[in-house]
């Protein structure tokens, strides 16, 4: 079946489809825009516990997904402070450990030692801990058949494992944090 359109025929598949595609991508641009929209808002109220970091901005340095979980690097500036931010989102639940521009070095450094000692089995390279907040929490990464990322908080125990395939973008998005913490 086709219909008339300016003198040409149109097949009726043809017609309905243009019209289908913007509906579908607003759609998905919606849920985006929700889904982002959640995650700042969790992020604001899950990682920043002063009041004066209201005013600060959040940007991601980068975002990694495996095993329906979700590693970010998140930088936080109020124009005065820096944080790096290293977040586990598992199951719409979020937990992170932040870094003072001081201890960001200490996460490089557990970073590069991780990915340049390949292992068969998982085996601990090295731990940080939070200091400052009535919930310090425990950063341990560990190398094996990827790096893996535990955080260790109240609300439990966030695990993620980084794929040898993302080493090279995640290890550009360490780069990256550590130039902003330099100027």
């Amino acid at each position: 079946m086709a219909s008339a359109y300016m003198g040409r025929a149109i097949p009726a598949t043809d017609h309905l489809h243009p019209m289908a595609q913007p509906a579908q991508r607003q759609r998905k641009r919606g849920a985006m825009t929700r889904r982002m929209a959640m995650l700042l808002s969790f992020l604001a109220l899950a990682l920043m516990p002063a009041p004066s970091w209201a005013a600060g901005v959040l940007r991601y340095a980068g975002r990694f997904y495996a095993g329906g979980g979700e590693l970010d690097l998140v930088r936080y500036s109020d124009g005065k402070t820096k944080i790096g931010i290293l977040g586990i989102n598992r199951n719409r639940e979020r937990l992170s450990v932040a870094f003072a521009s001081d201890e960001w070095h200490s996460f490089v450094d557990l970073w590069n030692k991780a990915r340049h000692t390949p292992s068969a089995a998982w085996q601990t390279i090295g731990t940080f801990k939070e200091a400052g907040t009535d919930d310090a929490r425990l950063l341990s990464v560990a190398t094996g058949p990827g790096v893996q990322f535990t955080i260790v908080g109240k609300k439990g125990s966030f695990t993620f494992v980084l794929s040898p395939r993302d080493y090279a973008a995640f290890d550009l998005a360490v780069k990256r944090m550590a130039v902003w913490f330099a100027h």
